[in-house]
This record gives C-alpha cells, structure tokens and sequence, in this order.
C-alpha cells in the first residue's frame, strides 16, 4: 500500500512538471500579433439588444516619429492618475463656468455622484453612464439664498411647506478631463414658479444655470463629499467608456503638436497654470499673440505630476540660457487650440524636447 502511494505521487510530480514545461514554451505572442477582429454577436430581432461599447478599441498605428523597424526600450506604462492622494478635487472657475477637477477616472467618480444625489435626497430622474449625464427630477425650494434653497431642497420638507415657491432641475456632467485619468464635473441648473407647467421628465437645457449662486452652492456640497468619499472603491463599467477628447498630443518627427479641443480663453489659462504647477519658469508671455517664453531644461523633471510639482524647485533650478529658452506657441484653428514648440519665431525645437515639453504640460494641466 505504501508503494503504491509513492508510485502515485511520483506520477504527480512527473504530470507537473511536464504541465510547467508546456505552458512555458507555449508562446502565444505570435498568436496575438496575428489576431483579427471578428464581429459582434448577432442578436435575435426578438430579443433585447444591450448598447455595446468598445471599452478597450485599438487605435491605427501612424509612424510620425520615424522609428519603424528600430528596437526600442519601453518602461512601465503611465499612472491612471497624475497625482498621489494629494489636491485630487479642486473647484475651478472662468468667467461664470465653473465645475469640479478631479484626479480621478470618470468611471469611479460617476457612482460617488450617484451617491451624492441619493444621500442628500436628490431624486434622479435619468442617467446615462455612457454619456456621463445626470438629471435630477424636478425638486421644490423654498425662497431664500442659495444656502437656504440648498438646503430646503435636500432636506425634502419644502414640498409641504406653503412658503415653498420655486422648482428646481440639476443635470450633472461628467467628462474626462485634460490629465490622463482625470474627470471634470459641471453641474447646470433650471428654475420655475412652483407648479409650472413643465415637462417632468426633462428642462429647456441651455448650457447656463437659472442661477448661478445655487450652481455653485450645490457643486461646493458635491466637492465636499467627494472628498471625503475620494477612495472609495466603487467603479462604473458603463462610465469607461468616457474618454478624453479635450487633448490630443500628436507626435511627428519634426514638429509635434497637443491639440486641444476648448475655447482659447481656457486653453491660455490651463496652459499657463501647468507652467505653474510643474515649476517651469515663464519669462515673457503675450496673450494676444499667444506666446510663452519659457526656461526648460530636458532632464530637470523625470515625471508629470504632484510627486514632481512638489520636489522640482528643490532639486534643481533652471539656468536661464538660450539653450534653455523655448517658445511655446498657441494657435487657434477653427474649434481647437494648437500648441507648438520653437526655439523661435521661425524655428521648431528638437523634436524630442518638444514632444517631452507638449507631454509635460498636457499632464500637467487640470
């Protein structure tokens, strides 16, 4: 009997090891690289069909650097998120826009939101993950300031007070933001007489709140909460698909380009902010021209990002030289902003410096 249980143990060892030899020269990249796309799943007219989304599409690869055929060494890929639990939300403002910057993917902010609306009484009258909108249903207020219309409308009384007078809609958007893995919330508020004829399930949604001080009062509580609910574990899979089309950093072998996709006004400020943020130098500027004179050196900074923010004047500081100084040029182009890098008003920079710089600022940008 004895034997007969180290014969089978024997033949154990022997089945895997043979197993570990097999996966190990079992190489499937091969099989990867030569993978094609198939179509989707055809679904029967009479049943239900799920919206599809392509959480994970494949770009075309387009060889602007010129490095087909060179061997490259790869380090470890990006962070989701740029920073390290430190100034994750900031309440940001231009002109009467105003809306939330998170260091967080859109997929992970969505169910906080949801959160939010639900804790504080916030009835939702329709969410769509996929487009990262939110609309409440329309809530009563009583009159007041916007603390005390807050706060009628979150305790849920106003309904029943006689001195209720006004209704209320909130649409919450939720984009990703300029940063890699990064979210911006705004927030859009309507406002009637209480018991207006109105449509329940939507509002006349112009893009400008009714009234801006309750705006900023209902995002002010949001920012609140979502800072103190910032590490929760709790990820949308619908929201994934929310994907950042504000910025493109498009890199050639000659002059690369970051692209981005908002009004000039903002692009100027969140330009000049990252400058701010990462801690390189500006010596000049001209807004109208859209011109930054900056001190760059290529290796003072070794990543984009708070960790970098925080030690960079203390590590080194730029010296400035010609050989520092760069041009970085913003030119408007029908709905996008185009940012470029010269040595000056006519030459491009190392195309190199330039892309690492456009890289910087991109995410260094909120």
């Amino acid at each position: 009997m004895k034997l007969k249980k180290i014969c089978l143990l024997v033949l154990l060892c022997l089945s895997t090891l043979s197993s570990c030899v097999w996966f190990e020269n079992y190489d499937r990249r091969d099989v990867y690289l030569h993978a094609e796309t198939i179509p989707r799943v055809t679904i029967p007219s009479d049943l239900d069909k799920p919206e599809f989304s392509d959480a994970l599409s494949i770009p075309n690869v387009i060889d602007s650097r010129n490095i087909a055929g060179e061997k490259l060494v790869l380090g470890l890929p990006q962070a989701l998120s740029t920073t390290f639990g430190v100034e994750q939300i900031v309440l940001k403002k231009l002109g009467d826009t105003r809306w939330i910057f998170l260091d967080t993917p859109p997929a992970s902010v969505w169910p906080k939101i949801k959160l939010f609306l639900e804790e504080k009484n916030l009835p939702i009258q329709s969410a769509d993950p996929s487009k990262g909108v939110i609309e409440s249903q329309w809530l009563t207020a009583m009159s007041g300031d916007a603390s005390e219309k807050y706060e009628s409308i979150v305790s849920g009384d106003a309904w029943a007070d006689s001195l209720a007078s006004t209704q209320h809609k909130f649409k919450f958007t939720i984009e990703a933001g300029i940063r890699s893995g990064s979210s911006e919330v705004y927030l859009e508020q309507k406002e009637v007489p209480l018991n207006s004829p109105v449509r329940r399930d939507t509002a006349n949604w112009s893009g400008v709140s009714d009234d801006l001080d309750l705006e900023n009062e209902m995002l002010r509580k949001l920012a609140f909460y979502l800072g103190e609910h910032i590490n929760t574990s709790v990820v949308s899979i619908g929201a994934i698909a929310l994907r950042n089309d504000k910025t493109e950093l498009i890199p050639d072998a000659v002059k690369p380009i970051l692209i981005y996709r908002l009004p000039y006004n903002r692009v100027w400020a969140t330009v000049g902010d990252a400058f701010e943020n990462i801690g390189i130098p500006v010596e000049d500027l001209n807004r109208d021209a859209g011109k930054y004179y900056v001190n760059f050196e290529e290796n003072i900074v070794d990543e984009p990002g708070f960790l970098a923010r925080i030690l960079f004047r203390k590590k080194k500081q730029i010296v400035a030289s010609d050989q520092n100084r760069y041009l970085v040029k913003l030119d408007s182009m029908e709905d996008q902003v185009q940012v470029t890098i010269l040595k000056d008003e006519s030459t491009p920079a190392d195309a190199a410096v330039a892309e690492r710089l456009l890289k910087i600022i991109k995410e260094s940008s909120s």
